[in-house]
């Protein structure tokens, strides 16, 4: 069962954001709680694996915080 859960998550963090994002919805509408999950997990790994994006400084000078 562990050797077919990591071929599935293999499987899973090949495809890109947006298809995991679809799958994601997908698996709520259809009651797959389980593969949603690990889906949710995969998408959350990558976004906190992702380099904060650089500030602009010109955005910065024009808020009023």
């Amino acid at each position: 069962m562990a050797h077919s859960h990591q071929s599935r998550r293999s499987y899973l963090q090949s495809l890109g954001s947006q298809a995991l994002v679809d799958l994601s919805d997908c698996c709520c509408f259809r009651s797959l709680l389980r593969l949603g999950e690990l889906v949710d997990q995969i998408l959350f790994e990558r976004q906190v694996a992702q380099s904060p994006l650089p500030l602009d400084l010109e955005i910065l000078e024009v808020l009023p915080y």
